[in-house]
This record gives structure tokens, C-alpha cells and sequence, in this order.
């Protein structure tokens, strides 16, 4: 596979450390507490602005972060929605938000009770991105120090209507050897017509007060159908970002979005922030 370069755009408006999502001519970003949603046209004009999760109070330390925050789209009776999972620290609850992405209304679950059996069985984790694979959420289970295994937790999509018995099946993410990292999982999304799963990676020694950057990678997954129902899941090509292009020198890919996607080629939008804390999304082309 080969991988392009194709575009940079600064994003000043948002956050360190969003989650991007791309449906119907329409980037939805959401920030790292999961807290506001921003919504841009192809254009780059702002939309829309909802707040989420956590409203602005002034006993939120800053900085705070959960383990588990994630967004992806989903459609629900026929309706499209952005799935956001996320920890409300107004009442101590891990949440689930299905926004309408038609009128932008909301829906919010209290989903402590599947956090809780995920914890229970993965242990350590910290999710940072999610998608839909033929009906099942697929979760990215960051490698990090403490627990150096990435992993993709398999779930029901309306996991949150019956958290008792949905489903948690834990798929190990076999990558090809790195030199001497730690390499975590950042940013998720899967290509329909391709059957492809494509993440972005992050080494630790990026800091999580992004006074640091680490090295960046972005892998592409062939025939992730099939492996999300196996005990590992292998990488068939894997970029490092800083070895393509000197524009990614600097730069923390935080997340991952398919523009669009034809027959063995996809256009990507790369969510990255650099050591000075500025938002930026990389477009790229991926193609066999």
C-alpha cells in the first residue's frame, strides 16, 4: 500500500485531543472530555455547537480524563447518530450520548454498569476511539506502560440498552515489530466497500500534557470482518507518519476519519495537535 500526503488545516476552535467522525459533507469533532461537539462544513464553517458532557464549572480540574471516551456513527431506526462515549464528572456516571444528526437532539445512557464488567475483564484500559464492523462496536484499547497489549474489545452496537448481557470480546492487535516503543492505539475507523480497519498510533513518549510529541503511525487492517471474530488481528500495512512526509514532523495523530472511499482507495482526515497545543487535520490518500 501507499500512503500521500495531500492537504494540512489548522483547527483554532477546539480543544487538545479531540475525536473526529465524518458522515453525509459534515466533520464532527469533539473535544477530549467530551464536553462540546463541533460541527464544520466540507467549507470548514462552523455549523453547529452542542455541548455534551461536563458543562463549563468551575470545580472541574483541568485536564481531568476518563479512560473511556470514544465517538463513532451509528444508525438507529433509520436515523443517523453520533455515538459518544464519555464520563460526565457532573455525576461521577460513564455515559453514552446518541446525538441526532438530523436536529442535533440527544439522548443520554448511564452505562457504569457495562463499565464496570469491562473493567472486570480487560482490567487496566484506556479506549480512546470506537466503529461499527458489520453491526459490532469495535473498541480501541490503548497500549500504554501499564498494560503494554493493545487490544480491540468487541461489543453489541446498542450495548447500552442491555449492559448486563452484552457482549465483550477482547481481540489481541498484533502489530509489526517498532523500535524500542510502547505504541498505543489512537484513533479508529472502518471502510465498508474495502473492509478495512485503519487506525492511527501514538509511541508513549508522547506526554499527555502535549509538551511532547512521539512518533505517529497509521495502520490498514485487510479483511477486518473476518478477524474481529478471531483471538488476533494482524496489520497488514503500517506507515510511519515521520518517515513519509516532513509535515507530520511534530504532530500527535489523535484520531481518524474515512472523507471518502472507493474500490482499494480511501481519502483520510488525521486529527493531530502539536507541543504548542494547536489542533490541526491532515488529509491523506491511502490506495493499493
Amino acid at each position: 500500500m501507499k500512503l500521500k500526503l495531500l492537504d494540512y488545516r489548522e483547527v483554532p476552535d477546539l480543544p487538545v485531543g479531540s475525536n473526529l467522525e465524518f458522515f453525509n459533507e459534515t466533520l464532527y469533532l469533539v473535544d477530549d472530555d467530551a464536553s462540546d461537539m463541533v460541527a464544520f462544513n466540507k467549507k470548514w464553517q462552523t455549523l453547529a455547537i452542542h455541548k455534551l458532557l461536563g458543562h463549563d464549572d468551575p470545580q472541574i480540574l483541568p485536564g481531568s480524563k476518563s479512560d473511556f471516551e470514544a465517538t463513532t456513527i451509528v444508525v438507529v431506526n433509520s436515523i443517523p447518530r453520533l455515538l459518544v462515549l464519555g464520563f460526565d464528572i457532573k455525576d461521577s456516571h460513564h455515559k453514552a450520548i446518541l446525538v441526532n444528526l438530523d436536529d442535533y437532539t440527544k439522548e443520554e445512557f448511564d452505562i457504569s454498569e457495562f463499565y464496570n464488567r469491562l473493567k472486570a475483564t480487560v482490567g487496566v484500559f484506556n479506549i480512546e476511539s470506537a466503529a461499527i464492523v458489520l453491526g459490532k462496536l469495535i473498541l480501541c484499547n490503548r497500549d500504554h506502560k501499564t498494560a503494554p497489549e493493545n487490544h480491540i474489545i468487541v461489543t453489541d452496537a446498542d450495548f447500552y440498552k442491555n449492559q448486563a448481557n452484552a457482549e465483550i470480546t477482547t481481540v489481541s492487535f498484533d502489530l509489526p515489530q517498532t523500535p524500542n516503543q510502547v505504541v498505543g492505539l489512537s484513533g479508529l475507523s472502518y471502510s465498508y466497500k474495502n473492509d478495512w480497519l485503519v487506525v492511527t498510533l501514538l509511541s508513549e513518549s508522547a506526554g499527555k500534557d502535549h509538551t511532547t510529541t512521539g512518533d505517529s503511525y497509521l495502520a490498514v487492517i485487510e479483511n477486518a470482518s473476518r478477524k474481529v471474530v478471531r483471538k488476533k488481528m494482524k496489520v497488514n500495512s503500517l506507515f510511519h507518519l515521520n518517515d513519509l512526509s516532513e509535515g507530520f514532523v511534530g504532530y500527535n495523530m489523535k484520531s481518524v476519519c474515512i472523507r471518502n472511499e472507493k474500490s482499494s482507495r480511501l481519502k483520510l482526515y488525521l486529527l493531530a495537535d502539536n507541543k504548542a497545543g494547536k489542533n490541526g487535520v491532515f488529509t491523506v490518500r491511502v490506495k493499493e
